[in-house]
C-alpha cells in the first residue's frame, strides 16, 4: 500500500492530502507495526488490526481487556505488541510473522491503577509501562516478569518511551515534569525539565537522541537527550497539545491537539511547514509507517484517517 506514495518531506508538505479514513469509537491510540504492514487502533471495542489493508471490517480484533484500551506499543523486531488498560492490566502479545495475526503471550499485573501508556526497548527484551499509580514498571518479555518499580513522579504518569538505544527510560506526568530513568547509572528520576501544565504525550526520534512532548499547555517541546537540554518551544494547539510523532528520518515532526489541527513542523529549526484540517474533533494519536509515506491520525470525533501524497 505505501509504495503507491511518495516519502512525505518538508519540500511537498503541501500536497499531503487525506486518501482515507474509518469510522472507529473512542480511539486512544493508533500504532504502525515496524515494517508498516499492520495499523492497530485502539479505540472503544478493544483493538483492531488492519494488515495490510485500510477500511472495511478490520482483520484480527483483540478484546482480552476489562476496561478501554489507553495505549499500545509495537517492538521494533516486529516480534511482539503490548496493550495497556484503564483495568491496571499490561498484556503482551506474540505476533506470527506470516500472517501477522496474534496471540496472547503474558498477562503482566502489578500496577495499582490505571495502565495510560507502554513502550518497548529498542532490544524488545524490556517493556516499560506507564500508571496513574504515579510509577514506571518495567518488564522483561523474554519470560514476562517485572524487573523494577520506578517511583519519583507525584501525579499521575501520562506516557512512557525509551531513548538513548534503550539506555534510557523517558516519562511524562501530570505532575508537568519529564524525568529521565538511567537503567545504567543510580541516578534515577532526574527532572530532565517541566511543562507548564501536564504532559500528554511523548516520542523520541528514530536515532533516539531528540524527545518532543505535547502539553496540555498548549506547547510541544523538543528536548536533546544527549545534553539534557531544552530546544525549541512550539507554540502549537489551541487550548492543548495531545499527540507528537516523528517521521522516518527525524526530520519532520507531526503534532496534534485540542483545535482540531494536524501540524507539521521541521525538527531541525523548529518551523511550523503545513497544516492539515479535516478532523471535527481533537486530535488524540498520530503515527507515521516506517518508510515516512503514510501518517495516520485518530480522533475524538471517532475517526481514524490516513494523509498521503500520491505518486
Amino acid at each position: 500500500m505505501s509504495s503507491n506514495y511518495l516519502p512525505i518531506i518538508a519540500e511537498n508538505i503541501k500536497e499531503l492530502t487525506q486518501i482515507s479514513s474509518v469510522q472507529r469509537g473512542w480511539i486512544s491510540q493508533v500504532a504502525w507495526s515496524p515494517r508498516g504492514e499492520t495499523l492497530a487502533i485502539a479505540d472503544a471495542e478493544g483493538i483492531a488490526l488492519h494488515i495490510n489493508s485500510f477500511g472495511g471490517k478490520p482483520d484480527q480484533m483483540l478484546n482480552a481487556h476489562d476496561g478501554p484500551v489507553k495505549g499500545i506499543a509495537f517492538s521494533m523486531d516486529g516480534r511482539f505488541f503490548a496493550s495497556a488498560s484503564a483495568d491496571t492490566m499490561v498484556r503482551l502479545w506474540e505476533i506470527d510473522p506470516y500472517s501477522h495475526h496474534m496471540k496472547e503471550r503474558a498477562v503482566l499485573g502489578g500496577h495499582t491503577d490505571s495502565v495510560d501508556g507502554v513502550a518497548f526497548s529498542p532490544g524488545g527484551s524490556m517493556l516499560a509501562s506507564a500508571s496513574k499509580d504515579k510509577t514506571i514498571r518495567l518488564w522483561n518479555t523474554e519470560i514476562g516478569i517485572e524487573q523494577a518499580i520506578f517511583d519519583g513522579h507525584t501525579d499521575e504518569v501520562c506516557c512512557v518511551t525509551f531513548g538513548l538505544d534503550g539506555n534510557l527510560i523517558i516519562s511524562g506526568s501530570w505532575d508537568k515534569t519529564i524525568r529521565l530513568w538511567d537503567l545504567k547509572a543510580e541516578t534515577k528520576g532526574t527532572i530532565l525539565g517541566e511543562h507548564d501544565d501536564w504532559i500528554r504525550n511523548m516520542s523520541v526520534s528514530p536515532g533516539g537522541t531528540v524527545l518532543a512532548s505535547a502539553s496540555k499547555d498548549m506547547t510541544v517541546r523538543l528536548w536533546d537527550l544527549y545534553d539534557a537540554e531544552q530546544g525549541h518551544i512550539m507554540e502549537a494547539h489551541f487550548e492543548g497539545a495531545d499527540c507528537v510523532a516523528f517521521n522516518d528520518d527525524g526530520s519532520l515532526m507531526a503534532s496534534g491537539g485540542r483545535d482540531n489541527l494536524i501540524k507539521l513542523w521541521n525538527v531541525s529549526s523548529g518551523e511550523l511547514i503545513g497544516t492539515l484540517e479535516g478532523h471535527e474533533k481533537p486530535v488524540m494519536s498520530l503515527d507515521f509507517n516506517s518508510n515516512g509515506t503514510l501518517l495516520v491520525s485518530g480522533s475524538g470525533d471517532n475517526t481514524v484517517r490516513l494523509w498521503a501524497i500520491p505518486r
